[in-house]
């Protein structure tokens, strides 16, 4: 491994995305590249900047890498601005690993500080004014490393790990008569990124959804998996509108991403959180509180001849308000004060070509189809204010008319119905003709359960687009 090599696969991997790297003077003495003036910038772009670095070749086959203290970026198109690399403790080593560069990296501390004006928006005949943002996003403790392996695709990974990241902001804006600022601190940040880029389509001009869906097609995908520890924040918030003072803790979580040319996945979850809002514009302050929290999606991305797997995932446990939020829409405790649960679990296969459709949007022509196959109801889920509702079912969809036919049955079950509506009259949250129509609506599609105030519905779904609630045809 030597410093020219090192610098020369910076260009090139610039040079893929459309970025150009170069330096003002470049110095070879034996083992030791010193750069000076270097820039990395889209043509015509503002360029971020690194006053010098020195990359040295060590007696192992790695090559040290010491940058300067100067590294940041200042443009003045649209507003105006900076920001800055700040660092205490930065170390970095390239090491190769295969045909590939490995980098290793380590700081004490890594600072991202920025300071920006831009153009603010008038309502009337009054000459806008600037908004302004500062703010200062840092890692302490962090350590990782970055690989780059050429190939006939080119592969990016990243590995990132950190004790802390806080990060503080303010944002005043005249205007909208509002100033605000923020605080957060999150321990044990974990991160790991895949990026694999395709020899034969520049990122760059990937802007058109043809290249970007011939991009997919030739290997472009993306993997990103996190993990953090319990958070802390706050935001204070001064306007006339709604002034306003925010804290909130989070316990910890995970997500992941994955994207191409098959799958769109993005999964996540954490411990819970809680949240309390006080505002001179509400009566009252607010205390959200919930347990695990739980988001996912699935989609197939390109049609192809075999459907792909599609599924929604949505589980919010325990959620629930403090008593003097409760009391302002019901203060005689009409209604029950449980914590409410929502669960969504649904599973399916489709075949489904988001690039296809937005590509005919642009176009103006005829989008793809999507052709539902399947549908799978694992659990579907609500309780609040003592009622529970509680769904599964399974459906297949004939395709060979031109519009899905559905077949197959869900079943579904409501516990404690009357007893909300009963506790939303006396709330007078709802009015006795409403509830007389929701309660024809349930006796007309639902059956009297096992248990007290529980009702019961199958939903059946036969050939010929026929409908069946109860053993009952309604289309």
């Amino acid at each position: 491994m030597t410093a020219d090599q090192v610098w020369q696969s910076w260009q090139d991997a610039a040079a893929m995305v459309g970025l150009e790297v170069k330096a003002a003077t470049e110095n070879k003495d034996g083992g030791k590249l010193t750069l000076n003036g270097i820039s990395i910038a889209p043509p015509g772009g503002p360029a971020f900047t690194i006053s010098d670095m020195v990359l040295t070749e060590t007696g192992d086959g790695s090559v040290s890498i010491v940058p300067g203290a100067d590294i940041g970026a200042e443009w003045s198109d649209h507003g105006s601005g900076s920001f800055k690399l700040v660092h205490e403790g930065l170390a970095l080593t390239a090491r190769q690993d295969g045909n590939g560069l490995v980098y290793d990296f380590g700081a004490d501390k890594l600072d991202v500080v920025y300071d920006t004006v831009t153009p603010g928006y008038s309502f009337d005949e009054t000459p806008a004014q600037d908004v302004k943002s500062a703010g200062t996003f840092g890692f302490a403790g962090l350590a990782g490393s970055y690989s780059d392996r050429p190939g006939a695709n080119r592969n990016f990974g990243l590995t990132l790990k950190a004790d802390k990241l806080a990060y503080e902001t303010a944002v005043d804006d005249p205007m909208m008569q509002m100033k605000q600022t923020t605080k957060s601190e999150t321990d044990g940040v974990e991160l790991t990124l895949g990026l694999t880029l395709p020899a034969s389509v520049s990122l760059a001009a990937a802007n058109e959804p043809s290249v970007f869906g011939a991009a997919l097609q030739d290997g472009l995908a993306l993997t990103v998996t996190t993990r953090q520890g319990d958070s802390n924040g706050s935001m204070n918030q001064e306007s006339p509108d709604f002034p306003m003072n925010m804290a909130i803790k989070a316990g910890g979580g995970d997500a992941s991403l994955m994207f191409n040319k098959d799958t769109f996945d993005i999964q996540s979850s954490g411990a819970g959180l809680e949240l309390d809002v006080t505002s001179d514009a509400m009566p009252t302050p607010v205390r959200v509180t919930s347990g695990p929290i739980r988001f996912g999606l699935t989609s197939p991305v390109i049609a192809t001849e075999t459907a792909g797997e599609y599924g929604l995932v949505m589980k919010l446990s325990q959620f629930s308000v403090n008593e003097e939020a409760w009391a302002l829409i019901d203060p005689a405790g009409a209604l029950k004060r449980d914590a409410a649960d929502l669960a969504v679990d649904i599973t399916g296969k489709t075949k489904l070509d988001f690039i296809g459709m937005i590509e005919a949007s642009e176009k103006g022509i005829e989008p793809p189809v999507p052709a539902l196959e399947t549908l799978n109801i694992t659990e579907l889920g609500l309780k609040v204010a003592g009622a529970a509702l509680a769904g599964t079912g399974a459906f297949t969809f004939d395709n060979s008319m031109g519009i899905p036919m559905p077949l197959g049955e869900a079943n579904v079950s409501i516990t404690g119905a009357n007893a909300l509506i009963d506790g939303l009259i006396a709330a007078g949250l709802m009015a006795d003709e409403d509830a007389m129509g929701a309660r024809m609506m349930m006796g007309a599609f639902m059956s009297p359960g096992a248990n007290p105030d529980e009702l019961t519905s199958k939903i059946e779904a036969k050939e010929g687009f026929e409908i069946y609630v109860n053993g009952q045809r309604i289309q």
